[in-house]
């Protein structure tokens, strides 16, 4: 991935936008997206779940044996 250095000022814009925003020229013409980067905690509780909800997938998703995931694989295979 290319990296773009930006000056303060246009740095400084793209932060106050807040977590997502769309960049255009001076036409009005789509030329990106700007994701926010995490800072420290400001933005972990929105780009990873909880402890809590972690702990819930856990013991409520169904769990697979490598076997199990090989002999699926396989039988899609031959269905194609």
């Amino acid at each position: 991935m290319k990296t773009i250095v930006v000056d303060a000022a246009v740095r400084d814009r793209m932060l106050a936008a807040g977590k997502e925003a769309v960049i255009e020229d001076t036409t009005g013409k789509v030329i990106g997206r700007f994701v926010a980067s995490a800072v420290g905690d400001e933005f972990a509780d929105d780009l990873f779940p909880s402890d809590e909800e972690l702990d819930r997938r856990t013991r409520e998703s169904p769990r697979f044996t490598a076997e199990q995931v090989m002999a699926r694989l396989q039988s899609l295979r031959r269905s194609e």
